[in-house]
């Protein structure tokens, strides 16, 4: 072979072409192994580490990274217990109550102490042509809790003048069970801006909103 097709056989090689070779033949250095002694990999500004080394340490950069998700894992699932035991706290409490106003004490209570909310309202809407349920079309619509900032109109309905310290919350629409009817909304505020924001979950607070209209629905002399 020629001095000259040598070198076309080399420019055809790169950096891309190797890796894809190496890719699709995970093998090739089980079938080289000799290969394995000569090659070296820069390692910070000390000299360098042979590929073996670079593997364990590849390996145990790996290793630490699953123990981290792993103990995030663990600490998330120790939270969800924590926050269930509450909200089965919660939910307990609130079927001791009867009427609007012993539960939304009992909410207030409740939601205050082991949720950390700073404001918590009831608006119970007249009918479906109420004019208070205007600024809540929207959240309505959506059929779902709604958390982060509050529109000031909204905020205003629901908090009074306590909105203005409220930098974040939550509200809930509450529908009459197995109708789409909106009897009213539930508002959680808070006054730290990262309380609530609209990447949160929302399960609980759908759960919330469902066992307090089906109480609100119950009576007073249930």
């Amino acid at each position: 072979m020629s001095t000259q097709q040598l070198d076309a056989n080399a420019a055809a090689l790169n950096d891309a072409s190797v890796a894809e070779y190496l890719r699709k033949h995970p093998d090739f250095f089980l079938r080289h192994d000799y290969l394995l002694t000569g090659l070296e990999l820069p390692h910070d500004a000390k000299g360098a580490v042979s590929l073996i080394e670079r593997q364990v340490a590849v390996l145990r950069e790996q290793r630490q990274d699953l123990k981290r998700k792993l103990q995030h894992l663990t600490q998330t699932a120790r939270d969800n217990e924590h926050l269930l035991d509450r909200i089965e706290q919660l939910i307990l409490g609130l079927l001791e109550t009867r009427g609007s106003d012993a539960l939304l004490g009992r909410l207030r209570e409740g939601l205050r102490e082991d949720f950390h909310a700073d404001a918590v309202e009831l608006k119970l809407f007249a009918g479906s042509g109420d004019k208070e349920q205007a600024p809540f079309d929207k959240v309505i619509s959506r059929g779902e809790p709604v958390c982060g900032h509050i529109a000031p109109a909204q905020a205003q309905l629901l908090f009074g003048k306590a909105a203005d310290e409220l930098a974040s919350g939550a509200v809930i629409p509450l529908y009459a069970p197995g109708s789409t009817q909106c009897i009213g909304m539930l508002g959680i505020g808070s006054v730290d801006p990262r309380r609530f924001h609209a990447e949160m979950g929302t399960t609980f607070l759908r759960y919330l909103g469902a066992v307090v209209t089906r109480l609100l629905r119950q009576g007073p002399g249930s």
